[in-house]
């Protein structure tokens, strides 16, 4: 008989310490944050052959390149930064990234706050340059323009 309640807590504690391994990740916040899209490995390979031109220019202007070495890696190299790009525009990367990501910021918070109108309210826009400021601010983060 105790060997038996022993045998099933051991079962149980086994099954419980791994299920973790088992289940699908779908839904955790840390794996959908880490997981790398198509957008990042686009611009990251830019980053790297933007760097690899960059590098190519002085090699070339330390003479330790000839001039049609220097013409064939330079052609390759932005040969493969207008696939690169081409493709960036596929996608619909814009040009202003960072506006995108401030429009989606102040989207998610008008959301995030819409269970409290008084918060709401409280974001008032600076007249200078339409950037979100909470109330009693006053001076614009964004500008510094008085408010």
């Amino acid at each position: 008989m105790l060997v038996g309640v022993c045998a099933a807590l051991t079962v149980l504690a086994g099954t419980y310490a791994l299920l973790p391994l088992f289940r699908d990740p779908r839904g955790n916040l840390e794996v959908e944050l880490l997981a790398e899209t198509e957008l990042d490995r686009l611009l990251n390979r830019k980053a790297i052959i933007y760097s690899n031109l960059k590098d190519l220019q002085f090699e070339y202007k330390m003479g330790r390149l000839s001039d049609e070495d220097f013409r064939r890696l330079e052609a390759g190299y932005k040969g493969e930064a207008a696939v690169l790009l081409q493709k960036l525009d596929h996608l619909g990367v814009e040009k202003n990234l960072d506006e995108d990501i401030e429009r989606d910021v102040s989207a998610r918070k008008v959301r995030l706050f819409a269970s409290n109108p008084a918060q709401v309210k409280a974001l008032a826009k600076c007249p200078g340059c339409g950037a979100e400021v909470p109330a009693g601010k006053k001076f614009c983060a964004d500008c510094g323009q008085r408010l």
